[in-house]
């Protein structure tokens, strides 16, 4: 059995919610104010894939660029997925859409920006 927590984000109360759960079954839900944040938690707990959300450092700027795939990767590539948005930098300029990586992390899958910084 594995507990997966997540903060939902389908209501404006941004419950903490813990699954109990094995791979193909919930066993308990704890934290969740509304049926829909219980769906929601479920889902995210069963789910094998998902968008990866990312950060990653613009050559010669402080701020940071937030990235994302463009489909759903497994969640067993996150690890690797953060490791190299760590060590990834990218020049300007940079439009919101961009492809950053194609078949990122061999998943078949781009990373793309999410931010326009001339």
């Amino acid at each position: 059995m594995q507990v997966t927590n997540t903060t939902c984000t389908v209501c404006r109360r941004n419950c903490f919610i813990s699954v109990e759960h094995d791979d193909h079954e919930v066993f308990a839900v704890y934290g969740n104010s509304c049926h829909r944040g219980k769906e929601a938690a479920i889902e995210e707990a069963l789910a094998k894939e998902k968008k990866f959300l990312g950060e990653i450092r613009i050559i010669g700027e402080k701020e940071l660029l937030p990235v994302r795939t463009e489909g759903m990767i497994p969640k067993e590539k996150f690890a690797e997925a953060e490791e190299f948005c760590k060590n990834f930098r990218i020049p300007k300029p940079i439009r919101i859409g961009d492809i950053l990586v194609e078949n990122f992390l061999n998943t078949g899958v781009h990373l793309i920006a999410l931010k326009t910084v001339s």
